[in-house]
């Protein structure tokens, strides 16, 4: 099965998902449509939407007009809507706004992919990051609530590490999940800098 058509499987006709902060549904005609979660009760004055390239542009910056350096993360801005009578067409725009994540949470649920704990993704680390797998479990866990918590709509799979296995995710009725199944560069700076700072302080004069 494709991922255009697994897609039209989770959302058949009359049907409706949260994906992250967007709001995804089918009418009974078949035509998909996504808009940001908080519009979902209406469509007038949204503005439309009609390739992925315009979407990939509105996904640069938020609402405020900041540069967004993660796609993921929860400032994605309101008041747009994109349609399309084509799964594979939908694909292409939902993977604008979040690129690969359709596809990671379908090889996951298949079981392709496995998570990678925290400490494995820190040990891989060369040059100024490789300090960062000096972190505690307690740092770890801040990363985990704040940085990734706070600042990113996907939701963590992996484990801090090898020892702590966790259960495969299971997904709500009517949400496609957002998930992470590695550590990503902005958690390893994140690390990197605990680490950097509680050696620093180990280490005062």
């Amino acid at each position: 099965m494709t991922l255009a058509e697994t897609l039209e499987t989770l959302l058949p006709p009359d049907a409706e998902l949260r994906f992250g902060e967007i709001y995804l549904t089918r009418d009974k005609e078949g035509t998909f449509a996504a808009r940001h979660r908080d519009d979902r009760e209406s469509e007038d004055g949204l503005e439309r939407i009609e390739t992925r390239e315009e979407l990939r542009e509105l996904a640069k910056f938020d609402a405020e007009g900041e540069y967004r350096p993660l796609k993921t993360a929860p400032t994605l801005r309101r008041g747009w809507i994109t349609k399309t009578g084509e799964a594979a067409d939908f694909l292409s725009r939902l993977d604008a706004l979040y690129p690969g994540v359709f596809a990671t949470w379908v090889a996951y649920q298949n079981g392709e992919i496995d998570p990678v704990p925290l400490r494995d993704t820190l040990e891989r680390q060369t040059g100024m990051y490789k300090f960062s797998s000096s972190i505690t479990d307690q740092m770890a866990n801040e990363i985990m609530r704040s940085t990734c918590g706070k600042g990113c709509v996907r939701v963590i799979t992996w484990p801090i590490d090898s020892r702590c296995p966790v259960s495969r995710l299971k997904p709500p009725a009517k949400i496609l999940p957002v998930i992470c199944t590695e550590a990503c560069t902005f958690a390893v700076s994140e690390a990197r800098r605990l680490a950097k700072e509680a050696y620093d302080k180990a280490n005062a004069v």
